[in-house]
């Protein structure tokens, strides 16, 4: 076990609590905060963070070039280097205002942890990342089997999932209350739904197929005339587990109670792409293949506006920069139509 410095412990409780309390940042971007800093104590062997300077910055960036990653053996991505960067440089500026470390700690020096412009670049290349066609998406679901409740609860997930691009995390989280079939809409109350910076919003279901919105709407039936649930139950109970007869825990139906996290539900989304002979699909590349159905719907810039703020975007820029990548088949095609037009207006030529 690595050597710990009481200070750093005592530094670093105080900084995690400064951006719980003071800037208002979830569990998970303090657990990621936390790992870095961990991360970098590790390194330093029990010497006090004070003892910090541009050369034992230069140090760590080498020695992060050098990890790899355990399961996999392959070097970290630039994504989990850059961002352990990013998470100390911010540490040690916070650090050069406090008491005692201010004199000790020099804000020039922290940015020698700034990750460097070609790495930050790839990490932020808009390649295209393969997801579903809309077809796939509606193949997969039309072939899910339901002959359980558990088999008809995850086909309802995945139904879900596509009519409202919702994340998993926010998904999991959602009560029958939340959904309103006659509007076709669900309402996401950042109050209690995991959604991201916890941020409440209306989604109207997408045109992914009217069999998605029947499917869940007689799993929404189900749950109440069933099984009896009621409005502040959720949407998607987690599997109940009880000793079977085989002598052995199994999964016997569903609990009244949530998903704690959102690993089983990305679990289910990628095995019924592979019971469908296709790739386990990540539930996180739903949003790209909604992003690609905009393509047939919308025309003007307010169409492209109500499609992007549905996802919960302020931004419409957001939604077609993460998601809207051109498909590199498609992105040839498109240029090969344009050089077939020619010059739109030849009096530009000299």
């Amino acid at each position: 076990m690595a050597k710990r410095n009481k200070d750093n412990l005592r530094i670093k409780r105080k900084y995690l609590l400064w951006r719980k309390d003071a800037q208002g940042i979830s569990e998970a971007s303090l657990d990621k905060s936390a790992a870095a800093i961990t991360l970098y104590d590790d390194w330093l062997g029990g010497k006090d963070f004070r003892a910090f300077h541009a050369e034992r910055a230069r140090s760590f960036k080498r020695h992060l070039a050098r990890l790899r990653n355990e399961r996999t053996g392959a070097p970290l991505s630039a994504a989990t280097t850059n961002g352990t960067l990013r998470e100390l440089k911010a540490f040690f500026y916070w650090m050069a205002d406090q008491p005692s470390y201010k004199s000790k700690i020099s804000r020039s020096d922290a940015d020698y942890l700034t990750p460097d412009r070609k790495s930050e670049n790839a990490r932020r290349g808009t390649l295209w990342k393969p997801h579903p066609s809309p077809a796939q998406a509606r193949h997969v679901i039309k072939t899910m089997s339901t002959g359980t409740v558990i088999e008809r609860r995850n086909r309802a997930l995945l139904a879900f999932l596509f009519l409202t691009a919702s994340r998993e995390g926010a998904a999991i989280s959602l009560l029958l209350r939340n959904l309103e079939f006659k509007s076709g809409c669900v309402q996401f109350d950042g109050r209690y739904v995991d959604t991201k910076f916890g941020k409440s919003f209306s989604t109207g279901f997408y045109p992914f197929g009217e069999f998605a919105e029947v499917i869940l709407e007689d799993w929404a039936t189900e749950l109440t005339q069933t099984h009896l649930f009621g409005a502040t139950d959720p949407l998607f109970p987690k599997t109940k587990v009880a000793v079977g007869e085989s002598h052995r825990f199994e999964a016997v139906g569903i609990s009244r109670e949530p998903w704690k996290s959102a690993s089983s539900a990305a679990k289910i989304f990628k095995k019924a792409f592979s019971d469908a002979g296709l790739p386990p699909f990540s539930p996180h590349r739903v949003r790209d293949t909604m992003t690609e159905l905009a393509n047939d719907h919308c025309r003007t810039p307010e169409d492209f506006k109500a499609w992007s703020q549905n996802m919960g975007h302020d931004d419409v820029l957001t939604t077609f920069s993460s998601y809207g990548t051109v498909p590199p088949g498609r992105q040839m095609e498109l240029m090969g139509r344009f050089r077939k037009r020619g010059v739109q207006d030849d009096s530009l030529i000299k």
